[in-house]
């Protein structure tokens, strides 16, 4: 054989080789928003998937084989539709997870149903998500009403109590953003509210787009409610607070329900301002004394390994996003034996774990009719000293000093000391 022709060999092995090499990875598309005005949120999530995806292939990958992602940005829900289909027809993937925001899940699990792709929702809690009956849509996360309701729920059955307010002359106001998210959310805080006879005297829905809140914060103004039941986004969260700031709006309570409310973004920009506040949501920092040795051992792994790869404390929504890269990567693809859509269904559905059973508290268990993860629920948090801590449910507790009504402006540097 000539030199030429052996190095023509040579060269063709390689790229058999390097080509079985890229067949053997696990691709899984990832759809986030990691420009524009949701990519505070989206970007923490992405930092969870990485992660996830790191750690499994540190312990060999799926099935022995390196998980790799094929990420797409998404700014707005007017972009996931053809963004999905670029997954599905160029990346070839059969598995993508996503995507924290409701309008955009909405459309490109829609994208994923159609060419029976599954679709695996982290975060986004919009109810209608879920509602379509599609077979290869899976939520690890509540249904917003369901977040709505649990906010509404510590009101009616903690605050109001402790603030010696019955709930016949208890006041409340609803503010949302005006997605399907924040709708939902709503919805199922004032059904809550007004199932209990507690007068709910304002709803205000906006675009979370806006640059301007000082409507709203007038109108509370006026309306002087107790408590306050707030579902926003990052950027219109903090405007909104720090507009309540300037006109001094006086409440005996804020409740928020995720979004803005359960981040280190939110208290780095509001500073002592965010001390007092409650949210209803995922928590990252609750006590894991409630969760099984195993997800014990990995809430801690999560938590040290986030801070030394980012140089930053993990957001709820980055264990969220950690949450359901982990059981697919480590749980759902080796019971399913890579991403073959049929097979990853039936594991999914197969899945049975109990409350406690993950890094975020949840268990494990899909309705195979909608997909929702029945084992799923909000916590309840407080911000003192700057630090996000949770208080209900109790055994996930991390204080019993709980501080309220809310201090006044420029009082609140001590709530939790």
């Amino acid at each position: 054989m000539s030199i030429h022709k052996s190095i023509r060999l040579a060269l063709g092995m390689l790229v058999v080789a390097a080509s079985a090499s890229a067949v053997a990875d696990v691709k899984i598309g990832v759809l986030l928003p990691l420009t524009g005005p949701l990519s505070s949120l989206g970007n923490d999530v992405n930092r969870g998937f990485e992660l996830a995806r790191d750690m499994v292939n540190d312990k060999g990958g799926v099935n022995g084989e390196k998980v790799v992602f094929a990420t797409s940005d998404v700014p707005g829900s007017n972009e996931a539709a053809s963004q999905a289909t670029r997954l599905i027809t160029r990346d070839r993937v059969q598995v993508i997870v996503g995507s924290y925001a409701s309008s955009i899940s909405f459309a490109a699990s829609q994208v994923a149903e159609r060419n029976g792709v599954i679709y695996v929702e982290q975060g986004a809690v919009a109810d209608d998500i879920t509602k379509r009956g599609f077979k290869n849509l899976f939520r690890f996360i509540y249904p917003a009403t369901e977040l709505g309701r649990g906010g509404a729920q510590y009101a009616t059955d903690i605050i109001l109590p402790k603030l010696n307010i019955p709930l016949k002359d208890a006041r409340v106001a609803i503010m949302n953003e005006d997605s399907s998210y924040g709708t939902a959310v709503a919805e199922g805080a004032k059904k809550w509210l007004q199932d209990k006879g507690v007068q709910v005297v304002d709803t205000a829905s906006y675009s979370y787009k806006t640059t301007d809140l000082s409507s709203v914060v007038q109108r509370f103004k006026s309306a002087k409610p107790d408590i306050v039941i707030a579902c926003s986004y990052t950027p219109d969260g903090i405007l909104f607070w720090r507009q309540a700031r300037e006109a001094k709006l006086e409440l005996k309570a804020l409740i928020g329900n995720g979004g803005a409310h359960n981040i280190p973004d939110f208290a780095e920009a509001l500073g002592d301002d965010v001390n007092g506040l409650f949210n209803a949501g995922t928590s990252a920092y609750f006590n894991p004394k409630g969760l099984s040795p195993e997800a014990a051992q990995l809430f801690k792994d999560f938590h040290s390994a986030y801070e030394k790869k980012f140089q930053r404390k993990p957001s709820a929504h980055s264990a969220m996003g950690f949450n359901a890269m982990w059981v697919l990567l480590s749980e759902i693809l080796p019971a399913a034996g890579g991403t073959d859509p049929e097979k990853v269904r039936t594991a999914f559905l197969a899945l049975d774990k109990p409350v406690g059973s993950t890094i975020v508290g949840w268990g494990l268990k899909f309705d195979p009719q909608t997909g929702n993860n029945t084992r799923a629920f909000p916590m309840i948090d407080q911000w003192q000293e700057r630090q996000i801590r949770t208080i209900y449910p109790p055994e996930f507790g991390v204080t019993s000093n709980i501080t309220m009504p809310l201090p006044e402006w420029g009082k609140r540097a001590d709530v939790g000391k």
